[in-house]
């Protein structure tokens, strides 16, 4: 089944949702119904399986020279070490802050 992510821009708020449909019935809801600033993503293909997996849920604080900060919460592959998510990350900028400095706040597996 076809999924597309829609992103909602009203003002300065921005409001993300799934619509289980291809991106032509996507553009025809939108374009019908939502106010404000619309994009839809498609997804295009997947790798892997619906199979459940483990993994580690991580917290990671990222923050800027300047002191603003921002958190993000990701699933990682069980492999993967701090050092990993941090060579990852480094350097590259989430909700606009530029991760300078990184820190995991927490990093536990679920099965």
């Amino acid at each position: 089944m076809a999924k597309t992510l829609v992103k909602n821009k009203l003002g300065a708020k921005t409001h993300s949702f799934n619509l289980p449909c291809n991106d032509t019935v996507a553009s025809a809801f939108c374009a019908s119904v939502l106010a404000g600033e619309y994009a839809a993503y498609v997804l295009v293909g997947t790798n892997g399986s619906d199979v459940a997996t483990c993994y580690n849920m991580v917290e990671i604080m990222i923050k800027n020279t300047a002191g603003l900060k921002t958190y993000l919460n990701v699933a990682v592959k069980l492999g993967k070490t701090e050092a990993d998510i941090y060579t990852a990350l480094s350097g590259k900028t989430f909700n606009g802050v530029r991760a300078d400095s990184i820190a995991t706040t927490s990093m536990r597996s679920v099965a």
